[in-house]
């Protein structure tokens, strides 16, 4: 019985149809490279634009919203107290957690300057923050926190590796934010939000390189990603040795009925080096056999040394001059200095912080002395207020009623969180969900209560 041959074996049996079909080939082929090229590059601008629907992610524990281009502003006080004749007291006032959206605004118009910077960068650029862009997937970093604020409630989702320094400064973060929302007079008004803080010195690693929106206590001019949020010594600072902010600014004013304008006239500072030997190092230098300088350096690991030359902060209140230098970024320590009656010296300052933009460095209603980074011309701007103890005690006098009287009290602190919540959401293009559908198809809470997080960690 014959057997049926394939075509390799007998060529004759079939006509040679590949002069045909490689053409068709050919245009198939590249049919789908075009379409791959074009997907391709649509993906990529998908990234630019924070539009994830090309790869399928088009849900999670969040809902849109437009971007809006106007912020929301919190409702005004509804006792009527807004009605042009109210206006800050500090002996009333500046304990008050709970000034309505309109008196915060009368009473520190140049506390806001940062927040409004961050929210015009994301309109110019058109770029709202999407919920894919501030939640990465990957695991947080050592001393980040993700946080969802849902009806006025705070809840933590997420944190990476907390020290006991980090630990300590997130908790006294999420302590003063939460007491900012439980005094909101209109807590209604206050926008379902997520985002991450960091409780490190300074934000790194991805969160910068990749411009993803994050809170910090600190930032420089060009970190346009982060956005600033009160540092965590508005609530406490037992680490080193400060205590809680209200009994700190107690404490000042008991020294202060003492002396008044201080009378040991001479520039005290104390610290370690090792946050920024160099910057610091020059301080040192300038200050060396001074009789005009109580300089000294700290070892935090020697309790022997700490009890000989560390100074509390309501005793460097008793000095005339107070000197404020910049740490690993921003020092924690300046908020406390612009509580004393006294004159602050600070060279120029690369890290922010929300009250800066109240600083005034000349004229009229100069607040604090500046000097250059290298402290060349410390000892000339010393030497002539000593020479002008009037021309001092104005500065000193003005530092009062700038910070400590206004942008520096817990009401200012308490504002500056509400209105940080309100303008981030008015740039967001999601509202947070706090419940998500578990594996079992069951509505779990994404994360664990403030309340709870603070007595489990």
């Amino acid at each position: 019985m014959a057997r049926f041959k394939s075509p390799t074996q007998s060529p004759s049996l079939l006509p040679d149809i590949r002069p045909r079909l490689l053409p068709i080939l050919r245009g198939r082929y590249f049919l789908v490279s075009g379409i791959s090229i074009i997907l391709a590059v649509s993906i990529v601008a998908s990234f630019f634009r924070n539009d994830y629907s090309l790869l399928g992610i088009t849900s999670g524990p969040f809902s849109k919203k437009p971007f809006q281009q106007c912020p929301v502003t919190l409702s005004s006080n509804k006792d009527g107290q807004n009605n042009g004749t109210w206006r800050f007291t500090p002996d009333r006032d500046a304990d008050n957690y709970g000034l309505s959206f309109d008196q915060c605004q009368a009473a520190f118009p140049k506390l806001f300057v940062e927040v409004d910077k961050s929210v015009e960068a994301r309109k110019k650029a058109n770029r709202p923050i999407t919920y894919h862009e501030m939640a990465p997937p990957k695991r947080l970093s050592d001393g980040m926190v993700r946080v969802v604020v849902d009806h006025g409630e705070v809840y933590v989702v997420e944190w990476g590796d907390l020290t006991s320094s980090t630990k300590s400064r997130a908790k006294s973060t999420l302590h003063s934010l939460h007491r900012a929302l439980i005094a909101s007079p209109d807590r209604d008004s206050i926008p379902s939000v997520e985002f991450v803080f960091s409780a490190q010195d300074f934000v790194s690693g991805d969160y910068v390189n990749q411009s993803k929106p994050i809170f910090s206590y600190t930032k420089r001019d060009d970190d346009e990603s982060i956005w600033l949020m009160p540092d965590f010594g508005y609530w406490a600072w037992p680490d080193v040795r400060v205590g809680a902010y209200r009994d700190v600014r107690r404490r000042i004013a008991r020294v202060e009925s003492e002396v008044g304008f201080p009378q040991k006239k001479q520039l005290v500072w104390r610290g370690s080096l090792s946050e920024a030997p160099e910057l610091r190092g020059k301080l040192l230098k300038q200050t060396r056999g001074k009789h005009w300088a109580s300089i000294r350096v700290l070892d935090w690991e020697s309790d022997e040394d700490l009890r000989v030359n560390l100074l509390s902060i309501e005793d460097h209140c008793r000095y005339m001059f107070l000197a404020h230098t910049e740490g690993r970024s921003f020092s924690g320590r300046g908020k406390y200095l612009f509580n004393c009656r006294s004159v602050v010296i600070s060279h120029r300052l690369i890290w922010r912080e929300a009250h800066h933009a109240a600083l005034i460095a000349s004229g009229p209603g100069q607040n604090y002395v500046e000097v250059e980074r290298d402290f060349s011309d410390l000892e000339e701007k010393v030497e002539y207020l000593l020479d002008h103890p009037d021309a001092a005690e104005r500065i000193a006098e003005n530092s009062v009623a700038t910070f400590r009287d206004r942008y520096l009290t817990p009401a200012a602190e308490a504002c500056y969180w509400r209105y940080l919540l309100q303008q981030y959401a008015s740039v967001c293009d999601f509202i947070p969900d706090i419940y998500e559908t578990s594996d079992r198809g069951v509505q779990e809470l994404r994360g664990v209560p403030y309340e709870e997080w603070v007595l489990m960690n």
